[in-house]
């Protein structure tokens, strides 16, 4: 794959996208290989993430136009999407539309017309609320029940800030919504070896709702690469990290020896009890990701209705080994980067009726609260992810 330009790197990463690919790994891959301009690079990406955004936006406004849009070559329907969203951020027709027939000549000369006489074509057209969000319709209801509004989700299609979480003293980045979180807003760097760690706020704060204090054992249960693990080692706390991918746990070892801290990785499946307790204990489940669209756009198209309940039923097995873990009067959080009622609440409820020693801790969010009752979910404003959060306090049977 060797494309010549922004908009041709574009059409093939949204290509592999539609075949099931990640597109943050493949244009990282990708662009990491090409000796480009950053404008070009930035282009690319500002492309691709733009038109997963606006995915169902943009096939409602091309729809008055094409008679069988599922029936157009892949190449081409890519090159019209990105022609309407050049078209919907205000790029004029002859910077716009040559380009994208040009694009379509590549691959099916035939339909160059095509892609000509619709590009110049396009007008505003109204949208329902979940179409102009690019939600899918299911999810979009759901969470108008239980929010009693979906505007927020409209964060979801914003770019994507780069936040860090500093190890070391820093001078002249912006702060973010938190103590040791930063702005980065140059060139691409290697973090770890500056001492930061690209991470999102909303990330770190499940890490600092546990409150570590030096010399404290913590564990850092789905911990993968370690991320949160970093935070409380960084505190002084004696972190012992446990997943079930031992590839991301090597990664974690690199990037931790990089920051100079100590993290002990442990793999293990955590569906089973693991053989120590602590009287702080984090569980970052794996969830639906619901709360991450902004930087995984093409996650909201490939969820279906049933993915919520099944993620709660793992969610609660390995609460269940969290759960076993905490020692009396110790701290249990639980954080999921998505905002579904059956991974939050219903999971809080579910775990506090077979669970009556542990009690929830209420806790001042400093991060935009999009709902607080049982747990708080954080809203995905000004570049955050959406999350929930669950601290609890199991009882002191001695009390």
């Amino acid at each position: 794959m060797r494309p010549e330009t922004p908009r041709a790197l574009a059409v093939w990463v949204l290509l592999e996208v539609e075949r099931g690919g990640r597109a943050q790994h493949l244009l990282d891959r990708a662009l990491d290989r090409l000796s480009w301009p950053e404008r070009d690079k930035a282009y690319a990406t500002h492309l691709v993430y733009g038109a997963l955004r606006r995915l169902r936006l943009l096939d409602f406004l091309l729809e008055p136009l094409l008679r069988r849009p599922e029936g157009l070559p892949p190449e081409v329907r890519w090159a019209l999407r990105l022609g309407a969203l050049e078209w919907l951020l205000g790029k004029p027709d002859h910077a716009r539309v040559s380009p994208w027939v040009e694009e379509a000549k590549r691959h099916h000369p035939r339909l160059a017309g095509l892609v000509n006489a619709v590009l110049r074509r396009l007008a505003p057209r109204e949208a329902p609320e979940c179409v102009r969000l690019s939600l899918p319709d299911w999810l979009c209801e759901a969470w108008r029940a239980f929010f009693g509004q979906v505007a927020f989700a409209e964060g979801f299609n914003e770019p994507a800030p780069l936040f860090l979480t500093a190890y070391r003293p820093v001078a002249g980045l912006r702060p973010g919504p938190l103590p040791e979180s930063y702005l980065w807003e140059g060139p691409k760097a290697d973090f770890s070896a500056l001492g930061f760690q690209p991470q999102n706020p909303a990330s770190l704060l499940a890490a600092q709702l546990l409150e570590p204090e030096p010399g404290e054992r913590v564990l850092d249960l789905c911990g993968g690469a370690g991320l949160k693990a970093f935070y409380l080692a960084a505190r002084g706390a004696e972190v012992v990290s446990y997943d079930l991918n031992p590839k991301r746990q090597e990664a974690g070892r690199r990037t931790a020896r990089k920051l100079g801290l100590r993290v002990d990785y442990r793999t293990q499946d955590l569906r089973k009890p693991i053989p120590e307790r602590a009287k702080k204990v984090l569980l970052d489940a794996p969830c639906t990701g619901a709360g991450t669209f902004r930087a995984h756009p093409e996650l909201r198209y490939r969820l279906v209705p049933e993915d919520p309940g099944r993620m709660a039923a793992l969610q609660l097995a390995l609460l269940e080994t969290a759960a076993q873990a905490t020692e009396e009067g110790g701290v249990l959080v639980y954080a999921v980067c998505t905002l579904t009622e059956e991974e939050g609440e219903g999971v809080a409820r579910a775990f506090l009726e077979r669970h009556p020693e542990f009690r929830p801790e209420p806790f001042p969010c400093p991060l935009p609260v999009l709902k607080e009752a049982l747990g708080v979910y954080v809203a995905p404003e000004g570049g955050l992810d959406g999350f929930y959060y669950l601290r609890l306090r199991r009882v002191d049977s001695r009390a």
